[in-house]
């Protein structure tokens, strides 16, 4: 692999549709049920709310990351083009079509990014794992924080 490694990072459609998913078989399930219109109407729009708070959840605000050859992982914010240092927190996980890797910065704080395989990003998501199995150098035990 050549590095420094930069992939840039963007929402994931498949996380978007399975969110709808979730969201139309709430609501089927529960105008399914037979009770009165307003409580029927109250847990759908409750079910809405729950569902936009999940998607801006899910919109990342890390733009691109870069990868050096010495382990060392670089993030660079939505909206910014510097890249600033992050540290790789344990309980990374890393699976052929999903991987979830938890950085902490040092003036944002944590954060999570979640990548899927599509077919733009394929290679660079390859690229990403093996990084993370190989290069990748992380702290301690994991934490549950």
């Amino acid at each position: 692999m050549q590095f420094p490694i930069i992939i840039g990072l963007h929402r994931s459609r498949f996380l978007d549709v399975m969110l709808l998913s979730a969201l139309i078989l709430a609501c089927a399930a529960i105008l399914s049920f037979d009770c009165v219109l307003s409580v029927q109407g109250g847990l759908v729009f409750i079910a809405v709310l729950l569902a936009i708070q999940a998607w801006r959840a899910l919109t990342p605000f890390i733009d691109s990351i870069r990868l050096e050859r010495s382990g060392e992982v670089f993030v660079a914010k939505a909206g910014e083009n510097d890249f600033v240092q992050a540290t790789l927190k344990p309980g990374a996980t890393i699976h052929p079509w999903l991987t979830v890797i938890r950085l902490e910065t040092a003036d944002d704080g944590p954060a999570t990014i979640i990548a899927t395989v599509n077919r733009k990003n394929s290679e660079n998501l390859r690229r990403l794992r093996m990084f993370m199995r190989w290069q990748a150098k992380f702290s301690g035990a994991i934490d549950d924080a």
